[in-house]
């Protein structure tokens, strides 16, 4: 069956948005799957411990609120913003601008840009939102999913799991008379007002906000489960603490070589991914720098040995299981990829392009007109080494999130 055959026709949600604008081959429905059997919980986006408490104070703080303001129920995605608000200006203040990571979460821009302003907190005008669609762009659309699947939360996202509320109970972040002022000011804020916060360093609100930030009150409970709760996420974890960087094939390669059983077939499924996913990748963005040329006459100076390609197409073929959805089509679509020769590598990396670019609905990045490459894109030429299989790296499976993660609660827990 030809590539351009197989439709697609699931929405790949995971996709949109940044993804989709970075990924033009959606390899991220693939290798995120292998990721997920080495880190099971984080994302690409997850790489602050501070977002996981800011999360989980808030919800703590929500539930209160809801119990004593029930003309409000239901709107914990307001109120959250509210308080992302709240925790960003007054954690900028207090670090001052002076600190690169002042706010090392999203909407640190919009927040360094009003510095100099009396900071205010409001719902309704979008001037003092962090973001463009806080809501979506901000913690509460990127830290739910992981924070859910570590167990953080209840299945609903919307609430503390049981043991984080206990948690909760033994290491609290906002409480007492900064609670009662913070939540007073976002009552009014819930209710349609922009509402003034304090900056001064001996208000309780500020030093409260600004403890729960810098202190971590949740570090343990967020240790046991964003790390501790998965035999090999945690031993990769151990051997990532103190990095300052990762070499992903390199880091995995010796992993696979330490551990045995499941784990070690676990990191050897994740290599056998990439091995293909890689190189495809070039292909794809080589296509993209030769626009304007013609693709037959270019195509027999494509840097890749099909040989060695048809290998990695065999190891791909066999790199584990991928569940019955888009991952699993993707995978059979990449196992499509013809290594005959150059130009056909070219040929069906340029059709399996465009298949999936249709399956979401977007335009291609890069297509044949005419006999010659199209594109909207200038890239430069990757370096030769990422056409080789079993040398080439691109994608994360997730280890950066988790060498961050992992250092931030090293730095707070000691």
């Amino acid at each position: 069956m030809s590539l351009s055959n197989m439709m697609l026709t699931t929405k790949d949600d995971e996709l949109l948005g940044v993804a989709n604008r970075a990924d033009g081959m959606g390899v991220l429905a693939i290798w995120s799957v292998r990721a997920r059997d080495l880190v099971p919980h984080l994302t690409e986006q997850t790489t602050q411990l501070r977002g996981f408490q800011v999360l989980c104070e808030a919800l703590a703080l929500w539930e209160g609120f809801e119990a004593e303001h029930s003309e409000f129920a239901g709107r914990v995605d307001d109120f959250f913003i509210l308080i992302e608000q709240a925790f960003a200006r007054t954690v900028v203040v207090r670090r001052g601008l002076d600190r690169r990571d002042a706010w090392p979460l999203p909407g640190a821009r919009r927040v360094r840009g009003r510095f100099d302003d009396v900071p205010h907190i409001s719902r309704t005008d979008r001037r003092w939102h962090l973001l463009g669609g806080q809501k979506a762009n901000g913690v509460w659309g990127l830290y739910r999913g992981a924070a859910g699947r570590a167990g953080l939360l209840d299945a609903g996202l919307l609430r503390l799991s049981e043991p984080t509320r206990e948690a909760r109970r033994h290491a609290p972040g906002i409480e007492g008379r900064a609670r009662k002022k913070l939540l007073t000011m976002v009552r009014a804020a819930m209710a349609g007002e922009t509402v003034e916060l304090p900056n001064r360093a001996n208000n309780p609100v500020v030093r409260a906000i600004e403890r729960c930030f810098e202190d971590v009150p949740l570090a343990d409970h967020l240790h046991a489960h964003l790390v501790e709760g998965h035999a090999l996420n945690r031993r990769l974890a151990r051997r990532l603490r103190g990095r300052k960087s990762v070499s992903h094939r390199a880091f995995l390669e010796t992993e696979r070589r330490r551990a045995s059983g499941e784990m070690a077939l676990a990191i050897e499924q994740a290599i056998r991914c990439e091995d293909l996913l890689a190189v495809v990748e070039s292909v794809f963005r080589w296509l993209c720098a030769h626009r304007g040329k013609r693709l037959d006459t270019i195509a027999p100076d494509l840097p890749v040995e099909p040989g060695a390609l048809r290998e990695a197409l065999g190891r791909f073929a066999d790199s584990g299981y991928y569940g019955t959805g888009i991952a699993a089509r993707r995978h059979q679509l990449f196992c499509q990829i013809d290594p005959s020769s150059r130009v056909a590598v070219a040929r069906s990396v340029l059709e399996l392009h465009a298949t999936i670019s249709k399956s979401r609905g977007r335009a291609a990045w890069v297509w044949e007109e005419d006999g010659r490459l199209r594109s909207d894109l200038e890239l430069e030429i990757p370096q030769d080494d990422l056409f080789v299989a079993g040398v080439a790296w691109r994608n994360d499976y997730y280890l950066e999130p988790l060498r961050a993660i992992t250092n931030q609660l090293h730095e707070v827990r000691a």
